[in-house]
């Protein structure tokens, strides 16, 4: 009997199929032949797919038919373009083809755009629901005539300004124009922004904040946003120094018990950190930056109950985690750019409050050898390892890689690992492995990688320079079954 093709399958199962792909995967299989294509692009679909149109070098002809001629019904756009050769014509041929189906759209002149040209485009999108303007908005320069009324955008949730200039305009108002968004993201560096965001805040699920001035950050904090679920909070430190700031931002906390997600991305007190663990017991991802804390600060997260993810910034303790108690829902764990002053010490506490972690990611960490051992035997609910930047780790640090019997994903970058890594790692059952920038790896070593990972499904290499697509396509021989992406190799 003939063995069955994937060919050989009904159409009507390639989106069945299609929609376990990762992006990337799912782009490749619109490669293979029409009919996949059609499918990939098919509606379901178009949903994670973004059409970046990149004018930055003109406009070619050919680039444009194309354009004219598509049958598909792209829901998300992106124009990039340079603000003194905007081709607004082929701007608007683009949206008028693509009006009805265009939910989200991303303009990204190279400086500004203008206040008529912003109109023009708007105008083509009635059913816009996100809307990314990453540039200055100008007024009209000259003698044209006024700016008509702008079209009021009742679908629109979501709304991204890079900065806040657009707002000193009389022409544009973004409080009559977006009358129904959930979600913000600006900055509040004057009184016209901070009119908006009391305009919207009692509707916003969503805000990201950027304050770039100190003028408007107590203003703020005073402000209510009682169904807010996500918040991203940037300041500087120097804003909480100002006299009663910790206690207007302990206050703003208190007014928002359905905060589910919350970034801060300034350096924090063991007060304010108490607010939120106190109020906000929805909470299930919390980023901060630590040097601010100190001895038993992290004693207050035993309070959340529902926290699943926590990433740390900065320098911190041992004995932050002191006085905290079993965080069960605790899953996973980011250190960036993190330093501690005793590694191993940290990770012995950290065994106990979260019994069920399965990510950890360090990045520019000073996690060392035994650091790695100890985790390795101590830590077994870990699936997904993530090293990056981890300067002192060498080859002896994976000694006990075998002991992490769940681990199903590993990934390396920027390490400074020796060329017989692979001789000197127990064999394992993880299933998805990735290099980034392993430079002392190279061709002679990838054999090894069939006896020491069995089980794998997928390994990425990228950029690792004494490793050649030669290389690659050996080891491919080794592991059929293995898929094998392969980035900036020669």
């Amino acid at each position: 009997m003939e063995s069955t093709e994937i060919n050989d399958l009904p159409e009507e199962l390639l989106p069945c199929i299609f929609e376990h792909l990762p992006l990337q995967d799912l782009k490749n299989a619109s490669l293979v032949c029409s009919s996949w294509a059609q499918a990939a692009f098919s509606g379901r679909f178009l949903s994670r797919i973004m059409l970046r149109l990149d004018f930055r070098d003109g406009v070619h002809n050919q680039y444009r038919q194309y354009l004219v001629d598509s049958t598909r019904a792209y829901k998300n756009i992106g124009f990039y373009y340079r603000s003194d050769q905007l081709d607004l014509e082929v701007l608007l041929t683009v949206l008028k083809k693509f009006e009805e189906s265009i939910v989200c759209l991303k303009i990204c002149p190279n400086y500004f755009i203008m206040v008529h040209d912003l109109r023009q485009m708007l105008v083509q999108v009635p059913n816009l629901e996100s809307l990314y303007i990453v540039s200055r908005i100008c007024p009209e320069l000259g003698n044209r005539e006024p700016v008509e009324p702008f079209p009021v955008l009742r679908k629109l949730k979501h709304l991204y300004l890079e900065n806040d200039a657009g707002l000193q305009l009389d022409e544009i108002d973004f409080r009559s124009m977006t009358p129904n968004i959930t979600s913000l993201d600006m900055d509040c560096d004057s009184k016209r922004a901070l009119s908006v965001y009391r305009h919207f805040s009692s509707q916003l699920r969503e805000l990201a904040v950027f304050f770039k001035r100190d003028d408007f950050f107590l203003p703020f904090c005073e402000l209510r946003f009682p169904q807010l679920q996500i918040l991203d909070f940037y300041c500087d430190d120097q804003q909480f120094e100002v006299p009663q700031a910790v206690q207007a931002v302990c206050k703003f906390f208190r007014q928002m018990p359905r905060l589910k997600r919350i970034t801060l991305r300034c350096n924090v007190s063991e007060e304010v950190l108490a607010s939120i663990t106190e109020n906000c017991a929805e909470l299930t991802t919390l980023y901060l930056k630590g040097d601010n804390l100190g001895a038993n600060a992290f004693r207050h997260l035993g309070q959340l109950k529902k926290l699943k993810c926590l990433k740390v910034e900065g320098w911190i303790r041992c004995n932050i985690l002191q006085g905290c108690g079993p965080i069960p829902s605790l899953h996973e764990l980011y250190l960036h750019s993190v330093l501690i002053d005793d590694t191993q010490g940290f990770f012995r506490l950290l065994k106990d409050i979260a019994p069920n972690l399965e990510i950890l990611e360090a990045i520019e960490s000073d996690i060392d050898d035994e650091c790695l051992k100890y985790i390795s035997c101590n830590i077994n609910s870990l699936r997904c390892l993530v090293l990056e930047f981890c300067p002192n780790l060498t080859e002896d640090a994976f000694s006990f890689l075998d002991r992490l019997t769940r681990l199903y994903e590993l990934k390396l970058g920027y390490l400074d690992v020796p060329q017989n890594l692979f001789e000197l790692i127990p064999a394992n059952t993880i299933r998805r492995f990735s290099l980034y920038r392993c430079d002392k790896l190279d061709d002679t070593t990838l054999p090894m990688v069939a006896e020491k990972f069995p089980n794998l499904a997928r390994m990425e290499i990228a950029s690792c320079h004494r490793i050649t697509l030669d290389g690659v396509e050996l080891l491919r021989e080794l592991m059929p079954d293995m898929e094998i992406e392969s980035f900036m190799l020669f």
